[in-house]
């Protein structure tokens, strides 16, 4: 169903029906910007390049580390040196290669299935409290206090 046509459903004063629109549309633009965020592909030359300049420069790294590591016998601290440094870069790596597509880290189909959810119980709220609170709303103030008794009564039903 359209968004703005229930929230025009709601029983609401016509200021806050404009701000949720507002909100809408500003979502609706997020929305938009992440799902061309989600189908334009990293290029796979970026990808390969890194992992291979990385791999190359720890492949290299214990020439490097030679000399700081003569006082130590036959060099082999040098071993578990290496091996901490390449454990950490290998490691920001793989962390920057999986936020290169935040999407299949994140939770996304719960998000939207609780937006959707959220969405449901409002637009369901309309009408629900007509017999109780019968009010002409005619001003911005009357629906705040409509608004304000509805919540209260929610509250208390809950």
């Amino acid at each position: 169903y359209d968004l703005s046509v229930a929230i025009e459903k709601l029983p609401m004063h016509f200021m806050r029906k404009n701000e949720i629109n507002n909100n809408l549309s500003i979502f609706e633009d997020t929305l938009g910007g992440s799902e061309r965020l989600l189908s334009s592909p990293v290029p796979l030359f970026y990808s390969r390049h890194t992992a291979r300049f990385l791999s190359t420069w720890l492949l290299l790294l214990p020439f490097a580390l030679y000399d700081p590591f003569k006082g130590s016998w036959n060099h082999i601290s040098m071993i578990p040196a290496t091996a901490f440094i390449s454990l950490c870069l290998f490691g920001i790596e793989e962390l920057a290669t999986q936020l290169e597509e935040p999407f299949t880290i994140l939770p996304m189909q719960g998000f939207c299935d609780k937006i959707g959810a959220n969405c449901d119980e409002i637009v369901s709220w309309s009408g629900q409290y007509d017999d109780e609170f019968p009010v002409i709303v005619k001003t911005f103030e009357d629906s705040e206090r409509l608004w304000d008794r509805v919540l209260t009564k929610f509250r208390k039903s809950s």
